[in-house]
């Protein structure tokens, strides 16, 4: 029986595909990639929000050691006026420290006054742009960002 299918396998080896083999392969490929998509399509969008909140983290913590530091030099402890101040050297973050709004994917920006309290801004990759409130009076930093609706 085993080399009766081995001579079947050889046999088609030799003969090639036809053409509806090759059609149900395709349809077979077309229906996975069309399952997949939005699967994958929801994990890249979880893994960027997951990386905003890592950054928002960091910049709660670089806000933490300012004041630490302020406390030490001078007795008061506070918070910069621009949180992103805080950040050093940066890898695959773009930081802009002028007052504003992002216009660039993946960039963090600060503002005072575009929802009318002190915020920082983020562009996702899809264009979106979310907001996280920032007090430095009060020691307050948004733990969830807003969606910003420039309207």
């Amino acid at each position: 029986m085993f080399k009766t299918f081995k001579k079947v396998v050889n046999e088609k080896m030799e003969e090639g595909f036809t053409l509806i083999e090759l059609v149900m392969v395709t349809i077979i490929l077309g229906i996975l990639a069309a399952v997949a998509m939005p699967k994958m399509t929801n994990v890249l969008n979880q893994a960027t929000v997951r990386a905003e909140l890592v950054t928002v983290d960091q910049i709660w913590a670089g806000c933490e050691s300012y004041a630490s530091d302020k406390l030490i030099a001078t007795g008061n402890e506070s918070w910069p006026f621009n949180p992103l101040t805080t950040f050093g050297r940066t890898r695959n973050l773009k930081i802009n420290l002028e007052l504003g709004i992002p216009d660039e994917d993946n960039e963090w920006q600060f503002d005072l006054n575009t929802i009318g309290e002190p915020a920082i801004f983020h562009q996702r990759p899809d264009n979106e742009i979310y907001y996280y409130t920032y007090d430095s009076l009060t020691f307050e930093l948004a733990e969830v960002g807003v969606l910003y609706n420039p309207n």
